[in-house]
């Protein structure tokens, strides 16, 4: 099992709050996390899909494995103007 620290932003924070520490297996990549967490709140799973994952310096692709007690960051679509 590996242990990482996953942020959330935008309406994401409804669903999950600002961040939690969160156990998976030690194969996990970032498609299993948002896997995980469209089964941890079901009313997230649409925002999930349409979200991006990100390090502290970089977006991550879905086939990316995650690293024990790394930090992630789940970024909703956002407009503005």
């Amino acid at each position: 099992m590996i242990s990482v620290h996953v942020h959330f932003y935008a309406q994401l924070r409804d669903f999950f709050g600002d961040a939690f520490v969160l156990e998976l297996p030690a194969s996990s990549t970032i498609a299993s996390l948002f896997e995980n967490l469209s089964q941890k709140n079901a009313l997230a799973a649409d925002w999930i899909k349409v979200s991006r994952a990100a390090s502290a310096d970089a977006f991550l692709a879905p086939e990316t494995a995650l690293v024990s007690g790394a930090e992630y960051f789940i970024l909703p679509p956002s407009s503005g103007g």
